[in-house]
């Protein structure tokens, strides 16, 4: 899901106001929004005169987004029934309405905007109200009409104060939301309770946080696209390969090298790197290396596809103390791309992807593969093989029909229509025609077994297909992709 957000920080409010935290605040939220691979607009210590600017691009850019996020930290108060967020300049609390309606951000705005989008997911948060500002007894929601699809959530309940400190260089509120926002497949409303508990429990019981909402869609701020709440035992720059650079040290310009897809200067790094003892290269440098090298066989250069082609005899090389990274970042490539995010049902399974899974049945190899499962694990992603030493069969179910159909050549032949591909009860038929043709082209048998390998990044020894009848030229059903 396609997410936008709007992520303000105000600190340097007039002296007697000035906060500590909440630009650390905003600058943390927009950094976890970086990794969901939002599109962020990011903004600190505003003042009246930004408000135009900021907003409209917001509204302007929103229409090409299936979900918004707005997070306000700093001041706010509510005055007359109307919620208002403070930049630095004006005055706190302002004289009257008519002088906040000019110089601050109505909720009422942002209500607005989403109210013109009723048909996306819309979340607001609003970490205000921070330092002596009470929102008063009249801001109960009953002036707010949310928009269909809209979370509001408040630091406080009705007539608290939020406290701009509370957890190291953070909000109590902000604090305890970055412990959450990141978890994967978390319900944005069990987020928001898990983050009322913990704000409760750190304030004993003075500070409770407050939501109002009209969701009707489900959604998580983290699908499955980041991983990094995990303990990945590797810098992010390798962990995100898109970011490394060449540190200006020998190995880090032979990656750079194998990273330029240009063939003879590929050939030559791994020549180099290969030739290096293990003991000269620490855990990052191995894991990233490990996967420089998948990518360039992949890319059929010929000394790293030499290397996979005997990686049953050369990976073992690579274990040093129990441990080997080589693998592990050879695993991770399968699975994660540059950005670390998982890849799903589109992970790489280049030439060579069954022999690198048959290395799962070497005790010496086991931890990697423990490793690549506990963060398969972790995804949450159903669809997808575990490669265990103990082989796990995926037993899947076709419904099909026979019926005459002309192949490519205009030949009539008898071939199976499929309606249904059942796998734990799940009918995976519309994610298998994304990514395979099926329509217009009628595959054997065995070519329907590699594509469902592929689609669960499995051996093609453990696909066990049970057809309602035999299979020999199969299709898809055009009614059951109807909504493709």
């Amino acid at each position: 899901m396609k997410t936008l957000a709007l992520v303000i920080g105000n600190n340097e409010y007039h002296e007697s106001e000035k906060l500590k935290n909440a630009v650390n605040d905003a600058i943390a939220i927009k950094e976890v929004f970086e990794k969901l691979r939002f599109k962020i607009i990011f903004k600190t210590n505003f003042s009246a005169n930004d408000i135009p600017t900021f907003l409209s691009d917001f509204a302007e850019n929103i229409t090409n987004y299936d979900a918004s996020v707005f997070y306000f930290a700093g001041h706010g108060f509510e005055l007359e029934g109307e919620n208002y967020l403070a930049p630095i300049d004006t005055q706190i609390p302002p004289a009257n309405k008519y002088e906040a309606d000019r110089s601050c951000i109505r909720l009422s705005e942002i209500i607005d905007i989403h109210k013109k989008n009723s048909r996306k997911i819309h979340i607001v948060i609003l970490d205000a109200c921070r330092k002596s500002f009470d929102r008063g007894s009249t801001i109960g929601f009953s002036p707010i009409q949310a928009a269909k699809g809209t979370l509001i959530a408040f630091s406080t309940s009705p007539n608290e104060g939020a406290s701009d400190i509370g957890s190291p260089e953070h909000s109590v509120y902000t604090g305890a939301l970055l412990q959450y926002i990141g978890r994967e497949r978390l319900s944005v409303e069990d987020l928001f309770k898990n983050v009322r508990k913990t704000v409760y429990d750190l304030t004993e019981g003075k500070q409770t946080t407050w939501e109002h909402t009209s969701l009707i869609g489900d959604y998580c701020f983290n699908e499955g696209q980041i991983i990094y709440h995990i303990n990945i035992p590797y810098d992010k720059k390798v962990v995100k390969d898109a970011d490394y650079d060449d540190d200006h040290s020998e190995f880090g310009k032979l990656i750079m090298a194998i990273k330029s897809h240009t063939w003879d200067k590929q050939n030559l790094a791994i020549k180099k790197l290969l030739a290096t003892p293990i003991e000269n290269l620490n855990e990052n440098q191995q894991f990233i290396l490990g996967r420089n090298l998948l990518q360039a066989a992949d890319g059929a250069t010929r000394n790293a596809k030499k290397f996979m082609d005997s990686i049953k005899y050369e990976i073992p090389k690579y274990n040093l103390d129990g441990e080997n990274h080589l693998l592990n970042g050879i695993l991770f490539e399968i699975y994660f791309n540059s950005h670390g995010d998982f890849r799903m049902n589109k992970t790489k399974k280049g030439n060579n992807f069954e022999e690198i899974i048959n290395l799962r049945k070497i005790d010496a190899l086991k931890k990697s593969f423990d490793f690549i499962n506990k963060l398969l694990i972790a995804t949450e992603y159903p669809l997808i093989y575990l490669p265990k030493q103990n082989d796990e069969v995926l037993d899947i179910s076709i419904i099909a029909t026979e019926v005459e159909r002309k192949d490519i050549f205009g030949q009539n032949k008898k071939s199976q229509i499929i309606s249904s591909i059942i796998y734990k009860s799940v009918d995976i038929i519309k994610q298998m025609a994304k990514l395979y043709f099926y329509r217009y082209e009628l595959k054997t048998e065995d070519e329907f077994k590699k594509d469902l390998a592929c689609f669960f990044t499995a051996p093609i020894s453990l696909i066990e297909i049970h057809p309602n009848i035999k299979l020999s030229l199969i299709c898809f059903d055009e009614n059951a992709l109807n909504d493709i």
